[in-house]
């Protein structure tokens, strides 16, 4: 006697494209059998007293076709067959749905595997906060895997963005010694910026210009996919297990150098349990595509500011100093792996650069940027008094006047004089 489980699965397999034979080789079940299955209902009806008919009896063919496209949303169906007449409850509609769910979640897959050097997964994982230059951040993990080397990079980060998302693969691509053909990745912004009614996507400009860079393909998983990168999930997975649990690090520095040698001594020297082998014994046959010897692609973070009346423009709440020449105008900046600030003018010329400050509200001044400010005698409209006290001198100032000290006295005697 086969369960309505049983049924429900031999149904699904022959709809996603396997044949009788197929089946019954997995199932165990003869061909007559599973031809018997194909041709009746899932739930065959129990006997029941004559006469007795529940309420979601008639709509149960159109269940069991919804039920057979995907829709397994208690709710959906329940609106979908209130409208067809149905006075039911939702307790009755769920316990009918509930076996149906129970299939789909124990339903078997197929690994999926590549060829060596062919893919490598990537994905993002949130770890909680950490203090970090004075100020409180949240604390990402960067993850790569080849997939057919299992071989595993990590990188922890303060940010997400695209910058260190480009950074972090580029450090990892060192790591491996060379670049996938393929890399799979979610529907992240810093890759994906949409897609259409079709699926068709829209990749992001500037990480496609670095696919074209290092000769990768970029690949987005279907979105509510997850398991299409199955292999990178459980790398994260066994981050948080095996590194994370019970770790103590001072700060960012201290926690990256705690992974490298985590990954350089365990990670990638263990046995893997799919493959039988050692990641690094694998990576050695990958046949990764050679860096060769250009640099590195530019992975600063670009964006643009208008500068203060006093010469300043905000950047990650604080602020630097530009040229006076350039009080007001647009200007690009560019945040470096090397935490500098550029400063370019509309021209890509640079005319300026600092050391990005710690916390907030820092004013960062180069006094050579306001040496073109001539000294006004009085108030201006365009330059405050009081808008650049720390840099001016008194040296800076015109020498005032000499002036002959007379007695009081001698003002009296040339008013006598004039009355």
């Amino acid at each position: 006697m086969l369960t309505v489980e049983t049924r429900f699965m031999i149904k699904d397999m022959y709809r996603n494209g396997s044949t009788v034979s197929d089946i019954a080789r997995v199932t165990g079940h003869s061909r007559r059998t599973i031809r018997a299955v194909l041709t009746g209902p899932v739930d065959r009806p129990r006997q029941r007293r004559k006469g007795r008919v529940k309420k979601l009896d008639p709509f149960v063919p159109y269940l069991e076709r919804r039920i057979g496209e995907g829709v397994l949303n208690c709710r959906k169906l329940l609106d979908e067959i209130q409208k067809q007449g149905y006075q039911g409850s939702w307790s009755t509609l769920k316990a009918f749905v509930k076996p149906y769910r129970e299939v789909r979640r124990r339903q078997a897959t197929v690994r999926f595997e590549t060829e060596p050097g062919e893919q490598a997964q990537v994905d993002w994982a949130y770890f909680g906060f950490i203090e970090h230059h004075g100020r409180r951040r949240r604390l990402y993990a960067f993850l790569m895997t080849l997939s057919w080397s299992r071989c595993l990079y990590v990188e922890f980060t303060v940010s997400a963005n695209l910058a260190w998302w480009l950074r972090c693969h580029v450090h990892a691509f060192h790591y491996f010694g060379g670049v996938p053909r393929v890399v799979l990745h979610d529907n992240l912004k810093t890759a994906v910026a949409g897609r259409d009614g079709d699926g068709k996507v829209h990749w992001n400009r500037r990480y496609l210009d670095f696919a074209d860079y290092y000769g990768f393909k970029p690949q987005a998983c279907q979105p509510y996919r997850a398991q299409t990168k199955g292999k990178v999930e459980s790398a994260v997975r066994y981050v948080r297990g095996n590194f994370w649990v019970g770790l103590f690090f001072g700060d960012l520095d201290d926690l990256n150098h705690q992974r490298l040698e985590w990954l350089d001594t365990t990670a990638n020297l263990r046995v893997h349990g799919t493959t039988g082998e050692v990641p690094f014994d694998r990576l050695l046959k990958e046949g990764l595509l050679p860096l060769g010897d250009k640099p590195d692609y530019d992975t600063s973070l670009i964006d643009f500011r208008r500068s203060t009346n006093d010469c300043l423009v905000s950047y990650d709440g604080n602020y630097y100093s530009v040229p006076s020449d350039y009080a007001r105008k647009l200007v690009q900046v560019k945040e470096t792996e090397e935490r500098e600030l550029i400063i370019l003018d509309e021209r890509d010329n640079e005319i300026g650069r600092h050391c990005l400050a710690e916390g907030r509200n820092q004013r960062i001044a180069v006094p050579a940027h306001y040496q073109n400010i001539r000294y006004r005698s009085g108030p201006s409209k365009r330059l405050g008094a009081t808008q650049l006290p720390a840099l001016w001198s008194p040296d800076a100032l015109p020498a005032a006047p000499e002036v002959e000290a007379r007695p009081l006295v001698w003002y009296d005697q040339i008013l006598e004089v004039a009355l």
